[in-house]
């Protein structure tokens, strides 16, 4: 008996579903056409089996579909559910999903995953023992780009590993193969270029890892994961510090909970020397729940009107590539049944006993279009399979090229290249070419130019089948984008109604409880709580937010608690804004009121409470280092140490 997926996840049917029925029906009525021509004996009983042959194909491609379509939300639920706090149900929808799927494919994502939680729990070994898998799991051939960009993440991720537990030789193969891959990711390649910077503070070469990070602060800060951008702000913490202070920028340790270490205890078991130098915020009691209901459940009755309206509707009615998909059959159809008419009749009218008959021609009959038929349709679809395989490998890396381009600070060329590929004739490559504008342009403060970048996304999603293969991501990753802006832009009945049909909609999407964040941030900064907006980011979860919305989640804190905060932290966020102008500009297009209450800390005289609060740090940080080193094992550094 089949193992039931628990109805309390919420997950529904795939809006692919509805297209892979279709398709099995079509193929199911070619097998019966292909079982009629047997039974009827036209030529020979193998005169059915192309036409069984096309419908058994067209069914297999069907219920492959299926398949993947349910595992696949499964998987990106557990990875939101994950990076939002709740493991438990994140493991069971993963040991669901590999106890009923086959999909290597969708078994190597559960093998990253897997390494991710074992990783943050300091499983080292186990983390290792997964990422090997996922490296090593034989390649499923129909999806082949999905299939190596997921490899290429799977090695960053063990390069990390083997760095963290001094398998160089090891770590320093997955970093290259990471960074000569064609699919890997920006994302992909921070990791892979991380891990390069364990080996170097490792190898305790001080000098060469300060110019490692300075070379790939873009991809080291702006495409890393919360907990891997920290362990980079600790390494240019621990590189700024002097010696007679090596420690004063000491991290509070926090007690485990749920088996997860705190990020002071992770970056212990992968960098040791930086541990003491991890900031990590305090955990907040309700943080998700907060985020999960209140921000989006408010939408009112014409906001949400409004946002179903730009949606569109999930039930669209049949669309003219799907008319034509039906006429072509009924054509099909209709030649067969003419064909057939012929072949059964009782051939040539009689004629005259007087006149003497011609020998016949050999023809190429009736008999063999009927044959052709199906073989043709086999041979179409089975190029057509192949050459949207090779287009998108090809558009894939074409996508990664233009995405790695801005991460290293070739934004001009990045940007011309993604702008071409709006114009692609491939609808879900425009729309992730639209969505990567959308955010190259959020990314500078252009936010009126970035929501006409989102709605041109969605407008290339317009059809039924692009929608659905679609849904997985990319198209929630737009009305994501799109219910930012609006809370950006003070939209903010429309960004709660956006976010409440997305939630409806899309309870699959990887990434929901980091748009829930994003907007609720956005929201309560735009209205002036600012003090609300730093509570939503006081906990240690791991949602994958970008440099700039945890820069806006600092400034709140900073602004709101100064003294909690410290002097170091103030001067810290200072520097950041007074050296990245970009950043600057995002803050002050999207949360003008945060930068004005960061801003009005010099002018209110909080030197003395700073200064206090430094002194209590510093105290605090002693006693942390010297408590870490006896741990370990070993005496904390000598003032004069080098």
């Amino acid at each position: 008996m089949a193992r039931e997926l628990p109805a309390r996840f919420g997950i529904t049917p795939h809006a692919a579903r509805r297209l892979a029925n279709r398709q099995i029906a079509i193929g199911a009525s070619m097998a019966l056409v292909g079982a009629g021509v047997s039974v009827t004996g036209l030529g020979s009983v193998a005169a059915g089996v192309p036409f069984g042959m096309a419908g058994a194909l067209l069914i297999a491609f069907g219920l492959r579909a299926r398949s993947i379509g349910v595992a696949v939300q499964v998987v990106n639920k557990a990875y939101n559910l994950a990076a939002s706090g709740q493991r438990e149900d994140a493991a069971e929808l993963l040991d669901y999903a590999e106890a009923t799927c086959r999909s290597r494919y969708v078994l190597r994502v559960i093998d990253v995953q897997r390494a991710l939680a074992a990783m943050q729990r300091g499983d080292l070994a186990g983390a290792l023992a997964r990422a090997d898998a996922a490296v090593t799991r034989r390649t499923d051939p129909l999806s082949f780009h999905l299939e190596h960009a997921t490899i290429a993440a799977a090695r960053s991720l063990r390069a990390l590993l083997r760095a963290s537990t001094s398998d160089r030789d090891g770590a320093a193969a997955d970093i290259e193969v990471v960074r000569t891959s064609a699919l890997a990711s920006p994302e992909v390649r921070a990791r892979a270029e991380l891990a390069a910077a364990v080996l170097l503070e490792r190898s305790g070469d001080r000098e060469a890892l300060r110019a490692h990070l300075l070379r790939e602060r873009i991809l080291l800060v702006e495409h890393t994961r919360p907990r891997e951008r920290a362990l980079v702000r600790a390494y240019q913490r621990m590189l700024k510090a002097k010696a007679s202070s090596v420690y004063r920028t000491g991290a509070k340790r926090e007690p485990e909970a749920g088996g997860e270490l705190s990020a002071a205890d992770w970056a212990a078991r992968i960098s040791p020397d930086a541990a003491p130098f991890m900031r990590a915020p305090a955990l907040a009691a309700g943080g998700v729940e907060e985020l999960s209901r209140a921000e989006v459940d408010r939408a009112d009755a014409p906001a949400r009107a409004a946002a179903e309206g730009r949606a569109g509707s999930n039930r669209q009615p049949v669309t003219k590539a799907a008319r034509r998909v039906l006429l072509l059959w009924v054509a099909l159809v209709m030649l067969f049944l003419g064909v057939w008419q012929l072949l059964s009749s009782d051939g040539a009218p009689p004629v005259a006993p007087e006149i003497e008959r011609l020998p016949a021609e050999p023809i190429v009959g009736p008999l063999a279009i009927v044959l052709a038929l199906p073989i043709f349709f086999i041979v179409m679809l089975v190029g057509a399979v192949l050459v949207n395989m090779a287009r998108a490998r090809k558009l894939s890396q074409r996508f990664m090229a233009a995405q790695i381009a801005v991460a290293k600070g070739e934004e001009q060329r990045g940007k011309g290249e993604i702008e071409a590929l709006t114009r692609s004739k491939v609808p879900a490559a425009a729309a992730q070419a639209h969505l990567a504008l959308a955010e190259l342009s959020e990314r500078q403060g252009e936010l009126s130019a970035a929501l006409a970048a989102c709605e041109a996304g969605l407008a290339r999603l317009g059809t039924e089948a692009a929608r659905a293969m679609a849904a997985d991501i990319l198209l929630p990753a737009l009305l994501a984008e799109r219910a930012f802006l609006f809370a950006a832009m003070d939209r903010r009945a429309d960004a709660r109604a956006e976010m409440a049909l997305l939630a409806e909609r899309y309870a699959s999407y990887p990434f929901l409880e980091r748009a829930r964040m994003r907007v609720a941030l956005a929201l309560r900064a735009r209205e002036g709580d600012i003090a609300g907006a730093a509570r939503l980011t006081e906990r240690d979860a791991d949602l994958p937010l970008n440099a700039r919305d945890e820069l806006l989640g600092d400034v709140c804190r900073a602004a709101a608690s100064p003294g909690a905060a410290g002097a170091g932290e103030v001067e810290r966020l200072r520097e950041e804004l007074r050296l990245d102008a970009a950043s600057r500009r995002w803050l002050s297009a999207v949360a003008p009121a945060a930068l004005a209450a960061f801003e009005r800390l010099r002018e209110q005289g909080d030197a003395d409470v700073l200064a206090g609060a430094e002194a209590l740090a510093e105290t605090e940080a002693l006693a942390e280092a010297e408590a870490l080193a006896e741990r370990a094992g070993v005496r904390p550094r000598d003032a004069g140490a080098a």
